[in-house]
Parts: structure tokens; sequence; C-alpha cells
């Protein structure tokens, strides 16, 4: 029987399979860097396009954050004009009531024995203060500034006693009520 030494090919079979398994790591590797190289390429490229995006939101937001301080701003320039509207109205009610308040007092003052030195109005409160020759005129002054429908909760805060050019005479203070009942 012939024997053949088969101990080399198998070392040399042996030193194949190992160069081809280092050769398909060696592939693998790559190809896998490839692909890691081709991902992350695509992955920044994708992160550099929504910081562009982002970098327009931001500047969106801007411009609206600034239309909406003026929308605000807007909103209380209304606010304002509205109240100074709203007071001017008032003041136009308001500015007939004083003369009309002294024309009705002109009818309510007892001629010749009494005068009126000082009158203080506010929306809700009228003052008079005066010079009367007695109690009679005062009280009729009263009850006239109660009858005129124009005053109500008419009050006598003081009478005094005063000598004015030589003749004695009440010095009154009146508070009243602006307003019916």
């Amino acid at each position: 029987m012939i024997r053949i030494n088969l101990l080399p090919f198998r070392a040399a079979r042996t030193k194949e399979n190992i160069r081809r398994q280092i050769s398909v790591f060696l592939l693998s590797v790559i190809l896998l860097l490839v692909i890691l190289v081709t991902v992350n390429g695509y992955l920044a490229g994708k992160v550099e396009d929504l910081e562009v995006r982002l970098d327009n939101l931001k500047a969106e937001v801007k411009v609206y954050e600034e239309r909406a301080r003026q929308v605000e701003q807007m909103k209380a320039d209304l606010e304002e004009l509205n109240q100074k509207i709203e007071i001017v109205g008032e003041l136009k009610e308001y500015r007939k009531e004083p003369p009309l308040l002294l024309a009705d007092l002109t009818e309510l003052v007892v001629p010749g024995r009494m005068q009126l030195s000082r009158m203080s109005f506010s929306r809700e409160q009228v003052s008079f203060e005066g010079l009367a020759m007695d109690n009679e005129t005062i009280a009729v002054f009263m009850r006239r500034l109660e009858r005129s429908g124009r005053f109500s909760s008419v009050r006598l805060a003081s009478s005094v006693q005063q000598v004015v050019q030589d003749m004695d005479m009440k010095k009154f203070d009146i508070t009243c009520r602006v307003g019916g009942q």
C-alpha cells in the first residue's frame, strides 16, 4: 500500500481557511465602517437641516413675539383711550349740573333776607355757607331746598350769631345730598 503524506495539504487548507476568515472579517469591518460613515453623514445632514429649520422657527417666533408685543401695546392704548372717552363722556354729562344747580338756587334763596358766601359741590353732596337775618330765614331756605326735588337729606350743620356791619346776623352751614330722595 502506498502511503501519501496528506499533512501539508491539511495545513495548507487550514491556512487557507484562516485567510478566508480573516478576509471575511476585514471585509465585514470595512462594510460596517462604510455603513456607519454613511448613516453618520445622513444623520449629520438631517441634524443640519433641523438646525436650519430651528433657526428659521426662532426667527419666526421673534417676529410673532414682536407682533404680540405690538398687539398688547395696542390693547393697552385702546383701553386707555376707552377710559379717556368714558371720562370725557362723564365730564360732558357732569358739566351741565353746576349751572343748572346755580339756576335753581337763585329761585331758592330768600331775597333780601340772606346771602350765600360759599358753596362747595361734589357729585353727591352740596354744602352752603352764608349769612341770614334770622333762624326763620334759614328754616325757609332749608324747606325750599327740600321741596325743590334736587336736594335730599338737608341738614343744618351749624348756626352761629355773628355781627356784620353793626347788625346781628346768623352765619349758617347747611349740607345736603344732590338728587331726590
